[in-house]
């Protein structure tokens, strides 16, 4: 279990995700919001989830400016829907709602699901980056049957 979030705490981990090469980017087309990421994460609050009063509209998603690209998440995902990408792929994001490859998920037509701060990503348009789009080509999200665990 991580250790408790403080200001100072989270300076540092600021301090040191900014030296971080790469970062989480979890895809909403196949999260559940089961929270395995959120579980093994060693960072508080770096992933978050979001609607667990929507079924439809769970999700989770990362927070940038505290990720430190330990790549955690993504070894333990079960439904295989985290990929770390370089992080000058999503510099100008702030999570990785902001680094979506479409707008299918219901977040995107439900905003409020999110804090307030967090709901500019509706306003962006999704993520083209052929170095983004190629690591998640090497996805198969779509499981025979109801999206079981890999």
């Amino acid at each position: 279990m991580p250790a408790p979030q403080n200001d100072a705490r989270r300076a540092a981990l600021v301090k040191g995700a900014s030296k971080a090469k790469i970062k989480a980017l979890v895809s909403l087309d196949g999260c559940t919001g089961c929270e395995v990421c959120i579980a093994v994460c060693p960072v508080p609050s770096c992933i978050e989830k979001f609607a667990d009063e929507v079924p439809e509209a769970k999700g989770v998603y990362v927070n940038y400016d505290i990720c430190i690209g330990c790549n955690l998440c993504a070894k333990d995902c079960p439904w295989d829907t985290i990929r770390m990408v370089p992080t000058p792929t999503v510099a100008m994001d702030q999570t990785s709602l902001d680094s979506q490859l479409n707008h299918d998920h219901a977040v995107f037509k439900q905003p409020e699901l999110v804090p307030e701060e967090l709901r500019g990503f509706v306003a962006k348009a999704p993520k083209t980056d052929p170095v983004v789009l190629e690591l998640f080509g090497k996805q198969n999200p779509v499981v025979p049957g109801l999206m079981s665990p890999k």
